[in-house]
C-alpha cells in the first residue's frame, strides 16, 4: 500500500491524506505521470497536492452570512410556528431561539459536510487531518466547548487565526480541524 511520509515527523500517512495524522503538518505528495518513453532533455512532470489554509477575514465573511441565515431561520420559526402554537403572539423573540439553532446548524453542517452555507458561499471547508469532514463527535467538540473557550478571553481564540501558521483558532486546535479552500470544479 502506498503512503506519504511526513517531512516533519516521518509518520506514514495514506496517499489521500492532506495533513499528517500524527503532527497535523501539511503533506505534499508527488504523483508521477508515466511517460510513454524516456526522451533525453525532457523531465517527467509531477503534480503537488497543496492545501491553502483560510485566514480570519474570509472566515468572518462566512460567519456573517451564516448569522444572517440563522437569524432568518429563527425569525421564521418563532413567528410562524412556536408563537402561533403557544398563543404568545410575537412575544417569543427570534433571539431566544438563536443558541439551539446556531448549535444545531453548525454541528450538523460541519460534522456531516464540513461546510455551512456561509462557508459554501465563500468556498472554504472545515476538514480533519485526513482532509475529510470532521464527523459529528469532533464537530460537537469544535462547536460547543471549543467556541466557548475561544470566546471567553475577549475573542482571543478567534483572533489566534491571524497569528497561527496553519490558521487554526482555539476551537480548531481543540478538535484538530483545519479550514481550507475548496478546490474549484472547473
Amino acid at each position: 500500500m502506498a503512503s506519504i511520509k511526513c517531512k516533519s515527523c516521518g509518520h506514514d500517512n495514506p496517499t489521500e491524506a492532506r495533513f499528517c495524522a500524527n503532527c497535523g503538518s501539511k503533506l505534499t505528495a508527488t504523483e508521477e505521470k508515466p511517460a510513454p518513453a524516456p526522451t533525453p532533455g525532457i523531465e517527467v512532470a509531477t503534480t503537488r497536492a497543496t492545501v491553502q489554509y483560510m485566514g480570519f477575514w474570509i472566515r468572518l465573511a462566512a460567519a456573517i452570512i451564516d448569522g444572517i441565515i440563522i437569524w432568518f431561520i429563527s425569525f421564521v420559526i418563532s413567528t410562524l410556528f412556536i408563537s402561533r402554537l403557544i398563543g404568545l403572539g410575537y412575544f417569543l423573540s427570534p433571539v431566544s431561539l438563536w443558541f439551539p439553532i446556531i448549535l444545531l446548524y453548525h454541528w450538523l453542517f460541519i460534522g456531516l459536510k464540513g461546510q455551512t452555507l456561509g462557508k459554501m458561499s465563500v468556498g472554504i471547508r472545515v476538514t480533519n487531518a485526513e482532509g475529510s469532514a470532521p464527523g459529528l463527535a469532533f464537530a460537537l467538540l469544535r462547536e460547543l466547548p471549543g467556541k466557548i473557550l475561544a470566546t471567553i478571553p475577549i475573542y482571543l481564540g478567534y483572533l489566534w487565526i491571524i497569528w497561527d501558521g496553519q490558521k487554526q483558532g482555539w476551537h480548531d486546535k481543540i478538535a484538530n480541524t483545519y479550514v481550507v479552500r475548496v478546490k474549484s470544479r472547473r
